[in-house]
């Protein structure tokens, strides 16, 4: 065989690799999107030296490890892709996940390097797409729930609502609204109520009004914000709103067990609540507990056995452990 054709040959061995590097990448995405986070980490491991300036392959290697829970690889391998593709907005958001997942799974010392890293993702994506509502909305939660000592900052949280209300009005009135309560800013919480024709039509207002009574241990008055919540006219297409709405079932179900009051009303709200597909099984637990107060012992009991046998979320399960029938 000349060396012509020995060249061509192995032209054509690289560029077949090349296709089938390509292909995996392809699959990988696949994998991401159904949440096969084992297989994916599988399928990927092998091709690290290949690909090792690739950052797309170092973004969805580390949302493998992400999704195996495996904090410190996925920081390690988001931040490849974020410092190999620095202009790409996704990138510095998984980033910022990454970091902020870090922050909560190391000593106190530590979490504040991994908590800037986070904020700094976050800020990139969002100076990246600025339009672009989840980056904005990433940004403002870690500066509302930050310690400033660690970069939180409520002035900036707004600043960031304002912006959002420059080219959204609604979701920039929304995040500041949350800003203010989180803030326990009631003053300018109302005022901004008081201003907006949209959010006075709005559940969001009365639910985080109910949360606010609730913490004060006022749980009649945050039931009656809740049952405000819920009477709204909504727009069954406003997933925004309904999300809300359920939520205020749930938490007319909870301030009811919390409070010890309106018990059958509590009940009703929460059966309300697990009629949705897909609903948070502690509503399971509060309404076995709500039973136990009414003394329908085989109605908790039934709820009880069920959770025992299928929950895999071992702080409700420790819950559960603390109840005697």
């Amino acid at each position: 065989m000349t060396w012509l054709r020995y060249s061509a040959l192995a032209g054509l061995l690289c560029a077949s690799s090349v296709i089938a590097e390509q292909s995996a990448l392809e699959q990988a995405k696949q994998l991401l999107e159904q949440k096969q986070h084992q297989e994916l980490q599988a399928l990927l491991e092998p091709l690290q030296r290949s690909h090792a300036k690739d950052a797309e392959f170092w973004y969805l290697y580390g949302r493998a490890a992400m999704g195996l829970d495996d904090s410190a690889t996925a920081e390690k391998h988001l931040k490849k892709a974020a410092e190999l593709a620095s202009d790409h907005a996704h990138y510095q958001f998984w980033y910022g996940q990454s970091s902020c997942n870090r922050a909560q799974s190391v000593n106190m010392l530590r979490a504040r390097g991994f908590a800037i890293r986070c904020r700094d993702a976050f800020q990139a994506a969002a100076d990246l797409e600025p339009e672009m509502l989840m980056y904005q909305h990433a940004l403002a939660q870690f500066l509302m729930q930050a310690p400033s000592i660690a970069g939180g900052d409520i002035k900036q949280a707004l600043a960031v609502a304002e912006r959002i209300e420059s080219f959204d009005s609604l979701q920039g009135q929304l995040l500041a609204l949350q800003v203010h309560a989180a803030n326990e800013d009631l003053a300018a919480f109302e005022a901004l109520v008081a201003r907006s024709d949209d959010l006075s039509k709005r559940p969001e207002p009365y639910v985080f009004r109910g949360f606010y009574h609730q913490q004060q241990n006022a749980h009649d008055q945050a039931i009656a914000e809740f049952e405000q919540a819920i009477q709204l006219p909504i727009d069954a297409d406003d997933s925004e709103a309904m999300e809300q709405v359920f939520t205020a079932w749930y938490q007319i179900g909870r301030s009811a067990l919390l409070g010890k009051t309106q018990l059958e009303k509590g009940i009703a709200a929460l059966q309300h609540y697990r009629s949705q597909d897909d609903y948070n099984e502690w509503a399971d637990l509060r309404l076995a507990q709500l039973y136990l107060l009414q003394d329908e012992q085989e109605q908790a009991s039934q709820l009880i056995a069920s959770l025992k046998a299928n929950s895999q979320d071992k702080n409700l399960l420790a819950e559960l452990n603390k109840i005697s029938l």
